[in-house]
């Protein structure tokens, strides 16, 4: 089955409202939190199907005009069922000048010989800000179905003012590479990434040098900057909504620190 999502944000009268939206089936774009209490649009992608089939196909295009603040979300974990020839999602995003994006996904579960390609390319203007994160699951873990798909390819590539400054190609093939040993998952059933890209990022990597000094509960983490006002954080667990609460953590502290650097007028 070919889909596609189409999502177009912008700011009227200082807060951020849908513009435009397109979807068919089995997606929907539904409202997600309180419009009123919040500037920023919060929206969720729902599905009625069980997942991801052989063959199918789907395109996301999000549009987040200059100045306006999306936070998108997924509904449940992204289920990739057996597989022949597999499935691909190609998502691209535009964030415009002084917007901000944040898509924290729940984990994508491969189920035994699935088989996944997903591209994404974000391209940010002046003064954007973008929280992305992903994690991957090893399968069905409670049905011993760890690390027994065929192939998981994931690429993800952001530019920033038309310059590509980032790019993160991953590709997972179980049967061919030992994926539980050391610099893959280190025993690890789950990985997790988040992406700040920000003017705000260099300092906010001092903040998180502080607050993360210790150890996370039954996580694994590191964070790097990648690129100029780029951070980078990786987390390995054995639980995919403990690391999902995890991203979520650092990206509203992330958030939280970035609308108390800018005056709230220039986040509406």
């Amino acid at each position: 089955m070919d889909s596609a999502i189409k999502i177009s944000v912008c700011v009227e009268e200082e807060k951020s409202v849908m513009k435009d939206s397109f979807y068919n089936m089995p997606y929907k774009i539904v409202p997600y939190g309180s419009q009123r209490e919040n500037q920023h649009l919060e929206l969720i992608i729902m599905s009625s199907s069980p997942g991801i089939m052989d063959e199918d196909h789907l395109t996301i295009d999000i549009q987040v005009g200059a100045k306006a603040n999306l936070h998108l979300y997924s509904q449940s974990y992204n289920k990739l069922h057996p597989m022949k020839t597999g499935a691909s999602q190609q998502t691209k995003v535009d964030v415009g000048e002084d917007a901000l994006f944040q898509y924290i996904p729940y984990p994508i579960t491969p189920f035994k010989d699935s088989i996944f390609n997903t591209m994404n390319e974000v391209r940010m203007e002046k003064g954007a800000t973008l929280l992305w994160g992903d994690i991957i699951c090893a399968g069905r873990v409670h049905r011993e179905e760890i690390f027994q798909f065929e192939k998981l390819h994931s690429t993800t590539k952001i530019y920033k003012e038309g310059k590509i400054v980032y790019i993160d190609n991953q590709v997972l093939k179980p049967k061919e590479q030992p994926i539980d040993k050391m610099l893959f998952h280190e025993g690890y059933t789950h990985q997790a990434t988040l992406i700040i890209a920000s003017d705000f990022a260099a300092a906010f990597k001092k903040e998180m040098d502080e607050i993360f000094r210790g150890e996370y509960e039954d996580i694994t983490f590191g964070f790097t900057m990648c690129a100029n006002d780029m951070v980078l954080v990786r987390a390995l667990g054995n639980n995919g909504d403990l690391l999902y609460n995890f991203l979520k953590t650092v990206a509203s502290m992330c958030t939280d620190y970035i609308e108390h650097q800018t005056p709230v007028a220039e986040l509406t």
